[in-house]
């Protein structure tokens, strides 16, 4: 390590974004189904398909027991601090003030563990996400989840173990208010993971700022948000 050199610490870093469309979610099984993958290519509930006539895609949801699932390798992740998750959905449903909620399970794989569904709860769960608009296909995030770091035992201060080369996501619309799932149905348009990238060489860091979406993206989240 070079004298003088600069570390994650000195700068002060963005929070990485990284969004997986729908169509990397075509790798999906729904639970119980055939062997074909269902997402986009079988005949399950969860399908790859166009919503309306608008040239763009996504998961359609049909039941709350429809699930998703993503294999995430963590390449610049740095596992000292918390992994935030959420989701791009809309549904057909044209009155303001239904809800979605998505729950999210989690599982992290070393090299030689057999690959599995993901069974563990986030830390912090999604709650319920909100439809404000009375239009059919309007696009919302959802609240995020959060996968914290653990306080104690041989991988204490960490969200992953340091061997960790895959982390497996499960994803289900568990819960909807208002949207009546099999007829509205929830389209999934998109995942994405918020995290602190690790940038340089060296043990020395510091946690990302969250930031507003969109063309606000300069401007901090307020300590009231939900991370």
């Amino acid at each position: 390590m070079l004298k003088n050199s600069i570390h994650n610490v000195h700068l002060d870093l963005n929070a990485k974004r990284v969004t997986i469309p729908a169509l990397a979610l075509v790798q999906s099984q729904v639970t119980g189904a055939s062997v074909i993958l269902d997402a986009g290519f079988g005949t399950g509930a969860a399908q790859l398909l166009e919503l309306g006539t608008s040239a763009h895609g996504a998961i359609r949801l049909e039941d709350i027991t429809d699930d998703v699932n993503y294999l995430w390798m963590p390449d610049d992740f740095d596992n000292r601090f918390p992994l935030h998750i959420r989701y791009l959905w809309t549904s057909d449903y044209g009155t303001a003030n239904g809800t979605a909620t998505f729950t999210t399970l989690y599982k992290a794989f070393k090299a030689g563990d057999a690959i599995a569904i993901a069974n563990t709860a986030l830390t912090l769960t999604h709650g319920a996400s909100t439809k404000v608009a009375a239009t059919a296909r309007a696009l919302y995030w959802s609240k995020y989840g959060t996968i914290a770091p653990i306080a104690t035992g041989a991988n204490a201060n960490q969200t992953f173990r340091n061997d960790t080369i895959a982390v497996a996501f499960n994803t289900v619309c568990s819960a909807v208010s208002g949207i009546t799932i099999a007829s509205d149905y929830v389209h999934l348009v998109a995942m994405q993971l918020v995290y602190t990238p690790r940038l340089t060489f060296g043990s020395n860091t510091r946690k990302a700022r969250m930031l507003k979406d969109g063309l606000q993206a300069n401007l901090e989240l307020d300590v009231t948000n939900d991370l």
